[in-house]
């Protein structure tokens, strides 16, 4: 992970071609592949990967990192926007999130009660569109914009979120066995934290490529880098330049945000299965309760 963030981190500025970027990108893909192998051959696997043969099992693992990748971004570059751009003390920031947390609490709580009727596919995928859409609507948002947008779009994510992320969540664990409960958990926490280290990196390269494309090629170097520098210096034309860049960068970054959690859609559409009790009957040869029988649909 620390190569791979590294060497994603790089690549704007290095380039593709520059050796040390190479080599940090290719000890990832090699400790990646070994660690599989190593896991794969281990009597006392840290990770049993058996487990992602299970559809419901990595078609949630692979939907909540892609999740994770847009929300480590989102987080990232929308403080950024409302300190850098519109002034807001760190506090100010922090707070400006609580359409977030309000709307995936009241969402969660309704998501409990619908996902029994439509099931883990449609509540993951419906709730990842959401989501998608609240990301979409943060594309939009420029210098000039209040923060009534702002707040629009993120209680729509938190919406989003709500529906979506409790259920992914629960459509892992369900199919761990007992004997592997802490092996899921401890996957699920993992996926996430990787998943956010990777949206900062990704998303903010994006960010920080298109600010410094978007900065007069005439700016001081260390505004053309960090917008920060840029408007410590007090020069207001270059402030206006610095934050409409800014904006710009922004744009782009949360477009492909929005792209990543369509596409944690379409695996959880198209990888998972729901799943419903087997209809009574006898009690089966094995002496199971019927009641831990299921049908997969």
């Amino acid at each position: 992970m620390t190569a791979l963030v590294w060497a994603i981190i790089e690549l704007p500025t290095t380039g593709i071609t520059d050796p040390a970027t190479l080599t940090a990108a290719a000890v990832a893909v090699a400790s990646l592949i070994g660690f599989v192998i190593w896991e794969a051959r281990s009597a006392s696997p840290m990770v049993p990967v058996g487990l992602f043969r299970n559809r419901n099992f990595s078609g949630a693992s692979f939907s909540i990192a892609f999740l994770s990748i847009s929300n480590g971004g989102l987080l990232l570059v929308l403080t950024q926007y409302l300190q850098f751009v519109h002034g807001y003390s760190p506090a100010e920031a922090g707070l400006a999130f609580l359409p977030v947390a309000a709307m995936s609490l009241l969402f969660n709580v309704i998501g409990a009660g619908l996902t029994g009727r439509v099931g883990n596919r449609v509540m993951v995928t419906a709730g990842m569109l959401i989501m998608a859409a609240g990301i979409g609507i943060l594309g939009t948002v420029d210098a000039t914009d209040g923060f009534w947008l702002v707040a629009v779009a993120l209680g729509t994510v938190g919406i989003g979120s709500g529906l979506a992320v409790p259920t992914a969540i629960n459509a892992l664990m369900s199919t761990v066995p007992a004997e592997h409960a802490g092996v899921g958990s401890a996957v699920n926490d993992t996926i996430q934290q990787a998943g956010a280290a990777l949206g900062v990196a990704i998303l903010g390269s994006v960010l920080a490529a298109t600010y410094t494309g978007n900065m007069p090629a005439d700016a001081p170097e260390a505004a053309r880098h960090n917008i920060g520098d840029a408007l410590r210096l007090g020069d207001a034309g270059l402030a206006t330049a610095a934050r409409a860049a800014f904006t710009d960068g922004m744009a782009l970054t949360f477009t492909a945000s929005a792209c990543a959690v369509v596409l944690a859609a379409v695996t959880a559409l198209v990888v998972l299965r729901d799943t419903r009790p087997a209809p009574a009957g006898p009690e089966p040869a094995t002496g199971e309760p019927r009641e831990l029988a299921a049908a997969d649909t």
